[in-house]
């Protein structure tokens, strides 16, 4: 299949067999996403999931768009993607409908559980650098992605909610520390303080609701420095990045790369883009929490994991080094090579949610 036959295909599967419709939601962009007809299984499945504080296995099927793995010609490759978090689902109904309804066009991948990028211990960074420790006070660490800028001009660091807003539970004003506290960051360190809380984009746990970022931005605190054209081991120069056209860019030119706290320099390949119906546990513990998120990249590493726990808020770029998608998600399980599959929001999305745009001037130039 085509881009086209591939998006309408997916389609196809959310409305019959999920029996899901389509709905245009206008929080960061306009694409459609979908949710549970009233009066369907599925809609009673979700209430009831709301009451008992668990998911409908339908919520552990997602599905995208992916290039056929035994296909190495051309753009025209594509399969409708499923993912499943437990080998129990490959005879689920709604597995087994969307192979009818795909005709064959269907590729079923295993990932085990999707959980928040949330740990390895990390240095403290001075001017502050992309892929290096940093968290909200109350929080273990996770990963600067890049440096923003907003439109009042105000530089800071660009990263996820749960990194950099304790998953919706900070202030606006929060101290933000370098490196996180799981790698020594103290807030008895005035040194430390390297930011405070500016906007984040609050994650959404209603069973129903459609998640597509997980993106916060900390404004910096007079007299930090960064490097923000530089990314260790991928970037020389990141002087004129261009993302107007990233999102084609995923599916044709599939490597891409990282530098994350935990991991550092990891090269992967994009597995699926346009990843619908993705149940993430977003808080761990005793209570766990989870929310549904659309429209993501799914990445698979080459050769080893191409993201730990600690390398949340990562910023992923392809191979000529523009900025692609920011991680905050995967699995231990699954994908291409079987080292697990990492899950990240599209950069345009982030930047529009949060309405700041990526910087990369050098300081006095």
């Amino acid at each position: 299949m085509n881009l086209d036959g591939a998006e309408n295909a997916k389609a196809e599967v959310f409305m019959q067999a999920f029996r899901y419709r389509e709905v245009t939601r206008a929080a960061v962009d306009a694409a459609p996403t979908f949710a549970p007809l009233p009066g369907t299984q599925a809609h009673a499945d979700i209430l009831r999931a709301r009451r008992e504080r668990s998911f409908d296995p339908k919520e552990k099927i997602a599905v995208g768009i992916l290039k056929n793995r035994s296909d190495d010609h051309g753009n025209s490759a594509l399969k409708v993607g499923l993912f499943l978090q437990h080998k129990k689902l490959l005879h689920h109904p709604v597995v087994e409908a969307a192979q009818r309804i795909a005709k064959g066009e269907v590729e079923v991948r295993i990932t085990g559980r999707v959980r928040h990028r949330g740990l390895v211990k990390a240095k403290p960074c001075r001017p502050l650098r992309m892929g290096h420790s940093v968290g909200h006070h109350r929080i273990t660490a996770g990963t600067i992605g890049c440096f923003g800028i907003d439109r009042d001009g105000r530089v800071g660091i660009l990263s996820n909610n749960h990194v950099l807003a304790n998953t919706n539970r900070a202030r606006v004003g929060d101290i933000i520390l370098q490196p996180g506290r799981a790698d020594g960051g103290r807030m008895q360190n005035a040194d430390h303080h390297v930011a405070k809380l500016e906007a984040f984009v609050p994650i959404d746990f209603d069973p129903m609701a459609s998640n597509l970022v997980d993106c916060a931005f900390a404004r910096l605190d007079p007299g930090r420095d960064c490097v923000p054209n530089r990314i260790d081991g991928i970037l020389a120069d990141a002087d004129g990045w261009d993302i107007s056209d990233v999102e084609d860019l995923l599916i044709e030119q599939t490597p891409v790369k990282k530098v994350g706290r935990t991991t550092d320099l990891r090269e992967g390949l994009v597995e699926a883009i346009d990843v619908d119906n993705i149940q993430v546990q977003m808080i761990t513990g005793a209570r766990p929490r989870f929310a549904m998120f659309n429209r993501q990249v799914v990445i698979s590493g080459t050769g080893r994991p191409f993201s730990q726990g600690g390398d949340s808020g990562a910023l992923i770029c392809t191979q000529d080094g523009r900025p692609a998608a920011l991680l905050f998600a995967g699995t231990e399980s699954g994908g291409l090579n079987g080292h697990g599959i990492t899950y990240a929001n599209p950069i345009r999305s982030v930047l529009d949610a949060l309405e700041i745009e990526i910087y990369t001037q050098v300081p006095g130039a």
